[in-house]
Order: C-alpha cells, then sequence, then structure tokens
C-alpha cells in the first residue's frame, strides 16, 4: 500500500522525551498520602492536640511527626518507625523531583543557551562568538516562548542519587538534612542549546552550525546541522529548528495552531513560514505574507488556524472570492463531510437530532474551527462586497474560482436560495422535490451573476451561519472554558501566584461578538440586502417576512424581526444591550461588534441629519470603548481593519459624509501621527489601492536599482561574465516592470511576491539594507492630500509606461536594428558571451563606469517621472540613452554612441 510522505512525518514521534508531569504528581500525591498515614500510626497515643473528626486526625498525625524528632528515650518514635519514615519520605522526594522536572519541561523554563563554540578554518569571515550567541538568544528571545536562561549553566543532577549528594541523612538529625534536600529539590533548567560553527567552501551555502538540543528530563537530546548563505541565514534557521524542536513537548505545544503536532515532529520549515507570515503581516506586506501562508498550509494541509489566518490575509488584501473559497474548502476539516454540515447547519427546531452536541462532546473540535467559521461568515455576511467580485469575477484566477466554488456553495447552502428569484410563497414541497428546486435554484442564481440576488442568498447563509456558531458557543462552552476560569479564581484567593499561567486556548471570538451578531449584525444586513433587492428589481417592500424562508431550517425562531424602511435607533440600543446582557463579557469584540451594527444602520436613507449624528455619535463611543478595552497587541493588529478596511464602517470613512469628520477626529485621537491624515482612506482593496500599491512598488524599485548600479560604478574592472550576469538580472527586471505596469495584471500578486522575492536575491546587498524595499500594502502612515497621487493619475502613468515598455519590446523583436531599447542589455550579453569565447577574460573599469551611469540613469529619471519631478519625455530618452555594448576587435569593447550625462 502506498503511502504519502506527509503521512510519514506525521506519523513521527517527537525526538525528545514528552514530559508526563500528570502522572507523576499523582504519584507524588500518592506518596504524601502514605507519609500521611505512616505518620498517623507513629502518632497513636501521643496527638499534639485532642478533638474528634479532622481536627484530632491532624493533630495526631503533627504527635507522629513531633514523635519522629524527639529523642528515642524521652517519648520519641522507635528507630524502626524513623527507618520506616525515611524511606518513605526519600520515596515522596523522588516523586517530587520528578514531578518537578517533567513540569519544568513542560512549561518549560529558561532555556540555558551556551556560548557557541567556533569550529571554522582560520580566516573565515565571521562575527565574534559572543555576538552570533547574542542573536541566537535574541531569535529565541523573539518568539515570545523560550526566554534564554539567567541561571548559571550548570546541568542540575542527572539521577536521584546525586541529588542526595553529601547530604547527611541520621534519623537523629532530620531537622537539619531536610530543609536541605528540599532546598536540592527544586530543578532550575530543563533544556540546553549548544551549538558548533561550521563552514565549507565552495557551496551555495557555506555557513552552518551544528545544534544540538538537550532535555534534562530523562537525558534526551537532538542535533542537526543548518546552513545558510550568511551568518544571520544560519542564526535565523537555527533558532526556528530549536523552537520547532521544543515545541510538541511543552505546553505551546498545547495551543493553536500547533496543538494537532503534540509529540509528532515538526518540520523547522512549517513554523519559519508561520513565524515569518505573522511577521509581514503585521507590517502590512500580504502579499508577502499570503506566500508564506501558503507555503505553511502546503506543509500542514489539515491545519484549520493556518487556513483560517490565510483567509483573513486574502480578504485584507480584497480577495474575498479567494477567502471564502478558502474557507468554504476547510469547513469539514474536524472531520463532518460536505453532506453531514449540510444536514447539522440546515437542522429544524423540532428535530432532536444527535448532531446537535457534535461541539458538547467534541469541544476541542469547536475551538480548531471557531476561528474558520467566524471569518467564513463574515465573508458571507459583508455580501455588498463578496457579490460584486462573484458577479465581476474578481478572484485571483477569473471565474475559474467562482465556477470551482459552485457546485460546494450549491450542495452546502441551497435552502437559502428557496423563494428569493422569482418571488413567489414558499409551498410545502416533499423533501426531494425541495431540495432539487433549492438546487436548481441556487445555481442559476449563482450563473447569473446579479450582485442583488446574490447578495440575498449570502446574506441568508450568513443569519443561518452565526445561528449556529453561537449555539455551538453555548455547548462548547460548559466544557471547555470552564478550568480557565477556576485557575482564575485560584489566583483571585492566592495572592503570591503572580505566574500569569496559559490554561487552554482562548476563544477569539466572545459569547457577546456571537450574541450582537446573531440577533443584530447578520439580521439587519439581511434586511438591507432583501431591500436592495426589491429596489433593484422594481418591486414594492415584500408583505411576506424576510425570514419565512428560514422558518423549516431554524434550531430557534429569528429574534429580531427588523424592517430596514423603519429602523429605530431605540429599536437598535434595545437589542444590542439584550444582547450583551446575560453572561456576556463586555469586551473589546463585543464593543466594536456594536459600532458596526450603528455603522450599517447610516446606510438607510429614512435618517435625517440629527438621527444621522446619533448614529454616528454611537458608533464612535463604542470604537472608543473597543480601542481602550484590547489587550496585549490587538490594538496594532486591528488598526488597519478598523481604519481601511473594515466595510462596516466605509459609510462612517466615506469622504463627504457626516460622520467623516468625526471619525478623523477619532482615528488621529486614538492612533496619533506625525503626517495628517487622509480624507478619504479606501474602505477595502479596491482595484485604485492595487494599482497604488503597484505605484509605490515601481517607485521603491526605481530607487533600489539606482542604488545598486551606482555601486556598481566603483567597482573598477569586473569579470566579464559577473557583467553578463548583471544584464541578464537587467533584462529580467525591465521585463517584470512592464508586467506590473500591465492594467490585466492587477490581482495577480504572486507576480509581486516572485519579482520583490527576485530582486532580494539578485541584488544584495543593497535589497537588504533599502529602508523603504519592499512597501507594506496598507502604509502605516498616511500621506497628505496634496502629496498622495490620485487614481486617474496613477493609472495614467503606469498605462503610459506599460505601453512604452511593450512597443520598445515588440521593436526589440522586429526585424532590423532598433534604436536603443531597453532591452540592448540583451544584446550586450551575446556581445560579452562571444567576447569571452575569443579570450576576453575582463571589461575595463572605464566601461563598466559608462555603463553603470547609463542605467542609473534610467532608473533616476524613472522614479523622477514617477514622484512627479520629471517628464515623460526624459524618461524616455533616458532609456533611449542607455549604453549598448559592440565590438571593434576581438580584445576591445567600446559604447556605440557617447553618454548623455
Amino acid at each position: 500500500m502506498f503511502h504519502s510522505r506527509a503521512e510519514s512525518e506525521r506519523s513521527l514521534s517527537a525526538p525528545l522525551p514528552a514530559p508526563r508531569y500528570v502522572a507523576w504528581w499523582w504519584w507524588s500525591g500518592l506518596g504524601f498520602a502514605g507519609l500521611t498515614a505512616a505518620l498517623w500510626q507513629a502518632g497513636d497515643g501521643r496527638p499534639a492536640w485532642g478533638g474528634g473528626g479532622l481536627v484530632g486526625f491532624t493533630g495526631q498525625v503533627f504527635g507522629g511527626l513531633g514523635a519522629v524528632f524527639k529523642p528515642t528515650k524521652p517519648g520519641g518514635a522507635s528507630i524502626g518507625s524513623r527507618l520506616a519514615f525515611v524511606l518513605i519520605l526519600l520515596v515522596l522526594l523522588y516523586f517530587l523531583w520528578r514531578a518537578t522536572r517533567a513540569w519544568l519541561a513542560y512549561k518549560p523554563g529558561a532555556v540555558d543557551v551556551q556560548q557557541l563554540e567556533d569550529a571554522t578554518p582560520e580566516g573565515t569571515p565571521k562575527p565574534s562568538d559572543v555576538d552570533l550567541t547574542a542573536r541566537l538568544r535574541r531569535r529565541l528571545s523573539d518568539s515570545s516562548m523560550y526566554p534564554p536562561a539567567t541561571l548559571p549553566a550548570q546541568a542540575p543532577a542527572e539521577s536521584f542519587l546525586e541529588l542526595l549528594g553529601d547530604v547527611e541523612i541520621n534519623p537523629e538529625k532530620l531537622g537539619t538534612a531536610l530543609p536541605k534536600l528540599l532546598g536540592r529539590l527544586r530543578p532550575k533548567l530543563a533544556y540546553r542549546v549548544s551549538g558548533v560553527l561550521q563552514y565549507r567552501d565552495g557551496t551555495p551555502d557555506p555557513y552552518g552550525m551544528t545544534v544540538t538540543v538537550t532535555a534534562f528530563l530523562f537525558g534526551g537530546s537532538r542535533s542537526k546541522d543548518v546552513w545558510g548563505s550568511d551568518w544571520d541565514d544560519v542564526i535565523r534557521k537555527a533558532g526556528s529548528w530549536t523552537v520547532s524542536t521544543l515545541l510538541p513537548v511543552t505546553r505551546a505545544g498545547r495551543l493553536p495552531p500547533w496543538r494537532r503536532w503534540w509529540g509528532q515532529e515538526i518540520a523547522y520549515e512549517l513554523y519559519e513560514a508561520y513565524q515569518e507570515a505573522n511577521a509581514l503581516s503585521r507590517a502590512g506586506r500580504h502579499h508577502e505574507a499570503l506566500e508564506q501562508y501558503f507555503r505553511a498550509v502546503r506543509l500542514d494541509p489539515t491545519n484549520p488556524y493556518l487556513r483560517a489566518e490565510l483567509a483573513e490575509t486574502q480578504e485584507k488584501m480584497g480577495l474575498h472570492i479567494d477567502a471564502l473559497d478558502t474557507c468554504q474548502r476547510a469547513l469539514t476539516l474536524d472531520g463532518q463531510s460536505l453532506l453531514g454540515y449540510h444536514k447539522r447547519l440546515w437542522l429544524s427546531h423540532w428535530n432532536p437530532h444527535p448532531r446537535r452536541l457534535r461541539y458538547f462532546l467534541h469541544p476541542h473540535l469547536y475551538r480548531d474551527l471557531i476561528g474558520l467559521r467566524y471569518r467564513n461568515s463574515v465573508i458571507l455576511g459583508t455580501a455588498e462586497t463578496t457579490a460584486r467580485q462573484w458577479a465581476e469575477g474578481a478572484g485571483t484566477h477569473g471565474w475559474q474560482t467562482c465556477e470551482n466554488l459552485i457546485p460546494m456553495f450549491v450542495d452546502r447552502y441551497w435552502p437559502a436560495a428557496l423563494g428569493v428569484a422569482p418571488r413567489i410563497p414558499l409551498r410545502r414541497k416533499r423533501r426531494k422535490e425541495r431540495a432539487e428546486a433549492g438546487r436548481d435554484s441556487l445555481e442559476k442564481t449563482l450563473w447569473r451573476r446579479d450582485p442583488a440576488e446574490i447578495r440575498v442568498v449570502m446574506q441568508r447563509v450568513a443569519v443561518q451561519e452565526t445561528a449556529r456558531l453561537a449555539a455551538d458557543d453555548a455547548w462548547a462552552r460548559v466544557w471547555l472554558y470552564w478550568p480557565a476560569r477556576l485557575w482564575s479564581w485560584v489566583r483571585f484567593f492566592w495572592p503570591a501566584a503572580y505566574y500569569q499561567s496559559v490554561r487552554g486556548a482562548p476563544s477569539r471570538v466572545t459569547r457577546g461578538a456571537f450574541h450582537i451578531n446573531r440577533r443584530v449584525w447578520a439580521p439587519l444586513r439581511l434586511t438591507w440586502a432583501t431591500s436592495a433587492y426589491d429596489a433593484s428589481t422594481g418591486q414594492g417592500p415584500r408583505t411576506t417576512p424576510t425570514y419565512k424562508w428560514r422558518w423549516p431550517y431554524t434550531w430557534r425562531l429569528p429574534v429580531s424581526r427588523l424592517d430596514w424602511d423603519r429602523l429605530k435607533i431605540w429599536s437598535l440600543r434595545w437589542r444590542l444591550g439584550l444582547s450583551a446582557l446575560l453572561w456576556t463579557r463586555r469586551d473589546w469584540h463585543t464593543h466594536y461588534n456594536a459600532a458596526c451594527v450603528y455603522a450599517v444602520a447610516m446606510n438607510a436613507d429614512q435618517w435625517d441629519p440629527a438621527d444621522q449624528g446619533k448614529l454616528v455619535g454611537c458608533a464612535l463611543a463604542r470604537l472608543d470603548h473597543a480601542v481602550q478595552a484590547t489587550r496585549k497587541e490587538a490594538a496594532t493588529v486591528e488598526r488597519s481593519w478598523l481604519v481601511e478596511e473594515d466595510p462596516d464602517l466605509a459609510l462612517l470613512r466615506a469622504p463627504g459624509s457626516l460622520g467623516n469628520p468625526h471619525f478623523t477626529n477619532f482615528v488621529r485621537t486614538m492612533y496619533p501621527s506625525a503626517e495628517t491624515f487622509e480624507q478619504s482612506p479606501p474602505s477595502s482593496r479596491t482595484e485604485a489601492q492595487l494599482r497604488a500599491y503597484d505605484y509605490r512598488l515601481l517607485e521603491e524599485i526605481s530607487k533600489l536599482m539606482q542604488e545598486v548600479w551606482s555601486q556598481r560604478h566603483d567597482q573598477g574592472d569586473t569579470d566579464i561574465q559577473r557583467v553578463a550576469e548583471w544584464l541578464r538580472t537587467e533584462r529580467s527586471i525591465w521585463k517584470s516592470v512592464r508586467e506590473i505596469a500591465d492594467p490585466n495584471s492587477r490581482r495577480r500578486w504572486q507576480d509581486r511576491v516572485s519579482f520583490i522575492r527576485y530582486l532580494q536575491a539578485n541584488c544584495q546587498p543593497v535589497a537588504a539594507s533599502a529602508l523603504g524595499f519592499p512597501p507594506p500594502l496598507v502604509p502605516e502612515e498616511k500621506v497628505t492630500q496634496d502629496g498622495h497621487s490620485s487614481s486617474r493619475l496613477i493609472e495614467k502613468r503606469l498605462t503610459a509606461l506599460q505601453r512604452d515598455l511593450e512597443r520598445r519590446w515588440v521593436v526589440f523583436r522586429s526585424p532590423g536594428t532598433p534604436r536603443r531599447p531597453y532591452v540592448n542589455c540583451h544584446k550586450g550579453q551575446r556581445v560579452l558571451r562571444e567576447a569571452a569565447a575569443d579570450g576576453v577574460t575582463r571589461l575595463d573599469a572605464r566601461a563598466i563606469q559608462r555603463l553603470a551611469t547609463g542605467y542609473a540613469a534610467a532608473w533616476q529619471t524613472l522614479d523622477d517621472w514617477l514622484a512627479h519631478e520629471a517628464k515623460h519625455r526624459a524618461f524616455r530618452q533616458a532609456v533611449s540613452d542607455v549604453p549598448q555594448l559592440t565590438r571593434r576587435r576581438v580584445t576591445a569593447l567600446r559604447e556605440a554612441r557617447t553618454l548623455r550625462i
């Protein structure tokens, strides 16, 4: 039978021993019970105090303890009793020692990162060993998991006999021996990291390190050789491998997204890809983060946490169809088939099927899928954007993405299409006939690509999904979250417990947010979409209830029958207050979702300016509470989504709207900036915003290439093969610039990422030290309105650039000699290859200087043109003036034309 490589890797057991601290603590408790029983027996007839029940039992135990420490003659315990006490005590101390070591390894405690040893040949270029050790420690500290040890680098005792050491265990002097034993009982270190620096010449990755992780628990260890192009690359790989080695056997491995890897071997490439994706996403470089998330998903395809974060990044990039496709294909990762998910989602209120209790019986499955299911409901709930992109076929692969999604969407959500088009009263039909009618209706709706009709269907699905999420959350909380609350109460009554322990994975979505979405947000958006659909079809308001389609498919009746044309502010306040009452916590997520409800309600037409102002005030007040209630990194993580991307807040941010000045003032108050806040930030990743990113990317590439050629100018005479490689890279870069400027490649994000990776690989070290390269998809600070190019000007300049380069590309491919096209680097490569074949090995410094000056001038002029500091004619002239290498004789190279500087 065939076994895939992925299955083989997941079946490997962790090389380091998994600490079984629970078993050792259980045996410690058993030993303590035995010790208590022995003391109780020794205190028979000589209790410390009198009494009955528990008081008398405790007095007899302490009486036995006093008898052990008393001399034998005045009434102390016998020698046999003392020896039995010492033996039981040693067994108990052994159990406690093993339990504390196992707990320290599971916790884990501080990691001892030893000084790196140098085994490289003499003269190898490298920083000092102390510097490299500090970099490795900083890498481990940045993981926020394993701080380097501040303790002396001394290994604990390897066995219990070594722990006893020179402690003199005298039954007559137990009072002095016990404190010394207890002082040695507590271990200080659980893991040690050591490394040996290596170097091998003649390979693409000459720098290396043999890194070893030693576990003092049971003496386990593991080693690996890592190699890189420089020492920073080696330190990065060594740190990632160290953390991925400790993850499967420590407490952090019990938390998402690594919970399913407990006790198994994690590829360090997976951990490295996930960490880099998070860092790039926080920096706003979503294109590159998306590539790393796909890399992580390829290494761990069944991880729902990675799929959820991938979908969230796609949504931030405006790829709502791709995000929907990611969520839909990952919803069955908790073990449900497509049919099983459909049956559970559309259960009726009278059907007592056991699948209702799925997450009550398996609460951890709920925890695994909560982020993914919530992201799916949000994408479907903001259907005005998702439906528009569906109608446009705006996926990464165009309409093909939607076409592949249709069968899955129809099988899972066909009841949502009943009664949408044509609008006729729902009739009682047989189950099979109703299913066939629903499938046919939904499939035709999706193929018709009518945004208003598709929007209604998606909003109905969002209502159903949010209702199921709220119900599943109530069942899962019975078993999932009470240990964390119990531990919080224990810490409340024990002030000395200053250590902030992590007990299980906290829910990414709070119960208050669930209830607001189910009771107000999803119904409000549904009635909005229904009203818009009625207006688009030219029909009047519906006489039948908006929720009638849902009556046969609900566990409970709809709770908020809202009417879009007759909304009242007091009604929204009452429903929001009711949703956040019983057993809910007013955290940041609850406040934020309430603010989204007020912002969505602003889209209704019946509000007068006074009511609009009240809605704006309510929304901003809830946003203020949400920002002030954030914890840890939530404020910085949610900033870009709140300020620029959330479609619920689109009208609040819209230029010229009543709420825009107040929202601008709120943002400047909560997120101070040295720059003037832009008055019209886009509400989603629109076509214009993607083109603005292409514009910024080309600006940074122009600066980067100008610096690259400026450094090449000062290199003197150079090997001819190296110059040929320069020209080959230059030709590929100009070709990629032409493809980026092409208006038809706006959503091909992978082309941008590949281009960035190509520049980083071929333009070192300038690319690594460039401050603005690559630019983030969402700039951290907004420039002023005067310095920000309009969308029309950006599109005009990129189109002109694409036409210029396309025209020169066509001229180059046509017969005849072109007049100085930019692709003359191709001919220069051919000339250099011919010269090398004739024995020419180096190009003189004068030719290098002229060649570098010409290309640097072309890139500088492109930068000036994009920055409005030069005319288009100047750029075209600079490109035409790039020198062309020609041959006069076998041993010389010359330029065909004098450069214009």
